[in-house]
């Protein structure tokens, strides 16, 4: 009987361990997808991994809802060139998952070139079957 707990046991572990590695290769694929989509300024793209809901935290202390945040970026003089990001790492709480990660920002702003290393944090949930990015915070990290 033991034996056949046990087994149960660890198939349901193996099961649950594959469930949340496949969730977290979804979210770090998603906001892959959001970081490509900002750098193309594909506002589809941001519209289907983007809560309507969405907080949009800057590392200035602006605070964006998802309709400001995409005025924001149709009507500035910033073109982001490329968003490299080094490090994430995802943490699935059931239907939400929180994801931090590091990135060197590269953005032309009214013509010059600025390099920001930003540390974020977004939050998704998963809502009507779909992973959707419901916040995001960022901070701008210290030049050594």
């Amino acid at each position: 009987m033991w034996k056949f707990l046990l087994s149960s046991f660890l198939i349901l572990f193996t099961a649950m361990t594959l469930s949340a590695d496949a969730t977290t290769d979804q979210i770090m694929k998603l906001d892959r997808e959001w970081a490509k989509a900002v750098v193309d300024s594909d506002y589809a793209a941001l519209e289907r991994v983007t809560s309507p809901g969405l907080v949009y935290s800057h590392s200035d202390g602006a605070v964006d809802t998802r309709e400001d945040f995409f005025n924001r970026l149709r009507k500035s003089t910033s073109d982001y060139q490329a968003i490299d990001i080094s490090r994430m790492e995802v943490k699935v709480f059931g239907d939400t998952a929180i994801l931090t990660a590091r990135a060197q920002f590269k953005v032309l702003v009214n013509g010059s070139q600025v390099n920001n290393d930003l540390a974020y944090t977004h939050v998704y949930q998963k809502s009507h079957g779909k992973w959707v990015m419901i916040a995001h915070q960022s901070a701008l990290m210290a030049k050594k």
